[in-house]
């Protein structure tokens, strides 16, 4: 009876293993589809300037005004996204802390730095940031940040 009790706990067990590996299999591929569904928004502000980047797979829109009169908008290059999502891969495990990040610096707390934030958009799901200063984020996302500032037309106006 013991035999008969082991050998079923046996054959439970490695079910359950299988199973679990073709979920996370299945979200590997899921995870992979979903890079149409992402996309990122890094905003800055003060009280005297406005600029947002959003960028998605297709498209890299720059605003420069809170009254969107000056816009730019460029298709993304694959290069670039593909460097952006291989930044966005190191800090994903983060993205659920990404509310707890600390800033380096409070410059923007009296107007010495545009306050700026990160969101990142997977699918309905947003993560963001907490303000910190324009030109010097967190560490753990300082490789995205700078991604997604070069990828804009930010520098240029």
């Amino acid at each position: 009876m013991k035999k008969l009790g082991l050998l079923l706990l046996t054959i439970i067990f490695t079910v359950g293993c299988s199973s679990t590996k073709t979920a996370v299999a299945k979200d590997a591929v899921k995870q992979e589809k979903n890079t149409d569904k992402l996309s990122f928004e890094y905003e800055a502000s003060t009280r005297g300037a406005y600029k947002k980047v959003v960028i998605t797979k297709d498209s890299t829109v720059t605003i420069h005004d809170h009254e969107m009169k000056n816009v730019t908008t460029k298709p993304t290059k694959k290069a670039d996204w593909d460097i952006l999502n291989a930044a966005y891969n190191k800090v994903r495990d983060q993205r659920l802390n990404l509310d707890e990040l600390k800033a380096p610096s409070n410059k923007s707390f009296y107007d010495g730095a545009m306050g700026a934030n990160l969101k990142i958009i997977v699918s309905d799901q947003i993560f963001a940031t907490p303000t910190f200063d324009h030109g010097n984020p967190p560490a753990e996302i300082a490789a995205l940040v700078s991604k997604i500032v070069s990828m804009s037309d930010l520098s240029k106006k």
